[in-house]
């Protein structure tokens, strides 16, 4: 796998994409494109399956590591939680929401060094893995990916949905 440099800093995405590859979460396909390991793509699927059943906030509390009775759940088109009148974590749907609690979960047993990743790296980092989904974590359908939306700074970000339940991953 080519991760354009040696730096080994956890902040970077080069780093970030080192740590993955040393812990065998993410490997190199044959074709240079990166993709889940076996392993860690079981892993995190038992994971999602065992979270489909249980309380949205119950999955919030564990990602943020709070009391589920100081939490507030929004489901309006987005999944949107507050505590104290404070946005604290938004998704694009309940189905990404259960994806990144179980990422958590499995990076945390997982992933070497975990503990000591900063809040937004961890973020970013479970969030990057819902491009390699194959499934929608809240039903099981099928996903399709709708293409890329271009952002004002011209980063294009795939847009992937499940094709049974509608929901949005990215």
């Amino acid at each position: 796998m080519t991760t354009g440099s040696h730096n080994s800093d956890p902040e970077t995405d080069d780093g970030i994409l080192s740590k993955l590859a040393e812990a065998s979460i993410v490997t190199d396909d044959g074709g240079g494109a990166l993709t889940l390991t076996d392993e860690f793509r079981t892993v995190w699927r038992r994971r999602m399956e065992h979270l489909r059943e249980r309380d949205p906030i119950e999955l919030l509390a564990l990602l943020l590591d709070a009391d589920p009775e100081t939490l507030t759940l929004s489901n309006e088109g987005s999944v949107t939680v507050t505590r104290s009148d404070q946005t604290v974590g938004e998704w694009p749907s309940e189905a990404a929401l259960i994806a990144d609690v179980a990422a958590f979960v499995a990076l945390s047993e997982q992933l070497p060094g975990w503990e000591e990743l900063d809040g937004t790296t961890r973020d970013e980092l479970i969030a990057r893995l819902r491009v390699f989904l194959e499934s929608c974590p809240q039903c099981g359908g099928d996903l399709e990916d709708e293409g890329s939306e271009v952002l004002a700074d011209e980063v294009a970000v795939p847009e992937l949905s499940c094709v049974e339940c509608g929901a949005a991953l990215l």
